[in-house]
């Protein structure tokens, strides 16, 4: 455990002590969340779309359903992520993410192997089908245990423990999402093809309970419950220049009902939403529009490894360059690119005969070709929405700071979910209906562009302090930040603790009984 685990009340000088105590050690506990986010969103993003997706033409062959009714789990699912995400975010504020991450994961362990048991029975007269199992267990208990480990869950932690280097953290955490997208679709058809579904699902279920639990057991709530501070800095860090950002994101958080009374809540909502059809598409159709087109499962799971590929490796550069230039612009950029390779690889649905490329790697039953034009698109794809989940953490987080930011990225998390809830068995409706899975693809790069152009017209919102404060707000920062280092508090209601009169009042009162103490010796 880190040095100061201890939670007390302490003097200026004690905290100034302890505070600078960690940077004798080898590595500031912040990275270990860093490290800690990757292998929780590898496995809950893998295991909620890597491994559906490619499960989909498989289960469906077994038990007859149309892929619509299959991706019904996936709009159940969403609904269901949106109402524990609600819940969750608050949770996370007041608690921290690992009792949520332990209990979540022993949900999603099991589920997966309940699902990999579906077969039609009876009970009392009645028989339930595969697919009414299958909409429950994808819809309603896997999701409420994947809603404990994924991203609303690390993110939000990051963002307290990083604000200056918040993007590159993020970023480096998200590397997990992608590297899911490359990891498991092809591992899942590789245990499909070599073994067969069922024992697909039992893997994946024995694998993510042996990582999560592990990085459950790393995760902690703030870096001030521990004696420390964001971004590794030192009390007199804190104090001086250097560490204004980090003060002022904290005191100037809006809680929320605060941020619920701002229109840059609904836009980043709409903005971020739509966007987030683009990926909850790519990962869940993309294979099954390859093999439409004419390629095995093998190919379209390696064409959704390179995508995913493709966002792994762009993530480091997406998090570098947010830190250090505008991040809506960045976001203009990002969303624009994807847009294209949507329509790129629409296009390349539709080409059967296009030349191949030698892929680096051969394996399985692959040998080591891919359609170019799919692939481009593919590699335009990924590295577009590569920088989404940076870019849309740090927006967040620099809009509306980090003290409130899980129960107000809760209340906009709802919303960007029942998008692509709606989105995704849409898409598979019309392609069954039509034959033709490239037009979604069409309609999701006009949603990118869309949102590339919307995300600039996007406001900061701002802290609305009362004239009758007694304080400016800089000094309410500083003492109203020194009050929760010192206390170890946990985020309290607004109405309690969130005016800069009770923030004075609290730092006078302590200030009192420190002199009455010193006047007493």
């Amino acid at each position: 455990m880190i040095a100061g685990d201890r939670v007390q009340t302490m003097t200026n000088s004690n905290l100034a002590q302890r505070s600078t105590a960690p940077k004798n050690s080898i590595i500031y506990y912040g990275y270990w969340i860093t490290l800690a986010a990757f292998f929780a969103q590898l496995i809950s993003v893998g295991t909620q779309n890597g491994v559906t997706s490619t499960m989909l033409d498989a289960m469906s062959g077994d038990f007859g359903w149309e892929r619509s009714e299959f991706l019904l789990g996936q709009t159940g699912s969403r609904v269901t992520m949106a109402l524990v995400g609600f819940v969750v975010g608050a949770w996370i504020d007041r608690w921290g993410g690992r009792p949520l991450m332990v209990v979540g994961m022993t949900i999603v362990g099991a589920s997966m192997f309940l699902t990999s048991a579906i077969q039609e029975f009876s009970i009392a007269g009645i028989t339930v089908s595969p697919l009414a199992q299958w909409l429950v267990l994808r819809s309603v208990t896997f999701t409420i245990g994947a809603a404990m480990i994924g991203n609303l869950v690390v993110n939000v932690t990051l963002a307290k423990w990083w604000v200056e280097r918040r993007g590159l953290m993020v970023a480096i955490a998200a590397t997990g999402v992608s590297m899911a997208g490359v990891i498991y679709p092809i591992l899942t058809a590789i245990v499909i093809e070599g073994w067969g579904w069922r024992e697909a699902w039992q893997v994946h279920a024995v694998i993510a309970w042996i990582v999560v639990y592990a990085a459950a057991m790393v995760m902690r709530r703030q870096p001030e419950d521990y004696g420390l501070h964001p971004d590794n800095r030192t009390a007199e860090e804190m104090q001086a220049t250097r560490g204004k950002a980090v003060r002022e994101d904290f005191e100037n958080s809006l809680t929320r009902s605060e941020a619920l009374r701002t229109w840059s809540l609904y836009l980043l909502v709409l903005t971020f939403g739509t966007a987030g059809i683009g990926i909850v598409i790519a990962l869940s159709l993309l294979v099954p529009l390859a093999t439409d087109a004419g390629y095995s499962l093998i190919v379209a799971a390696s064409l959704s490894a390179t995508m995913s590929l493709w966002a792994a490796i762009s993530k480091p550069f997406w998090g570098y360059t947010i830190d250090h230039y505008d991040a809506k612009k960045l976001a203009t950029i990002g969303f624009s690119i994807a847009g294209i390779g949507f329509l790129v690889v629409a296009l390349a649905s539709q080409m059967p005969d296009q030349p191949t490329v030698r892929y680096p790697v051969e394996f399985w039953k692959f040998n080591g070709e891919l359609p170019l034009i799919f692939l481009l698109g593919c590699t335009l794809i990924g590295f577009g929405f590569g920088g989404q989940i940076p870019l849309q953490e740090t927006i967040w987080g620099s809009f509306f700071g980090r003290r409130y930011l899980g129960a107000v990225r809760s209340v906009g998390m709802p919303f960007s979910i029942i998008f692509g809830a709606i989105a995704v068995p849409g898409a598979a409706l019309w392609g069954e209906v039509t034959g033709d899975l490239s037009a979604p693809f069409m309609a999701t790069a006009v949603c990118w562009f869309a949102g590339a152009i919307l995300v600039l017209f996007i406001p900061k919102p701002k802290k609305k302090y009362s004239e009758s404060s007694p304080e400016s707000p800089d000094i309410a920062i500083r003492e109203g930040y020194s009050q929760l280092v010192n206390k170890s508090v946990l985020p309290e209601t607004p109405e309690r603790n969130d005016s800069p009169q009770r923030r004075f009042r609290l730092h006078s009162n302590q200030s009192k009984r420190s002199k009455y103490m010193t006047d007493k010796d």
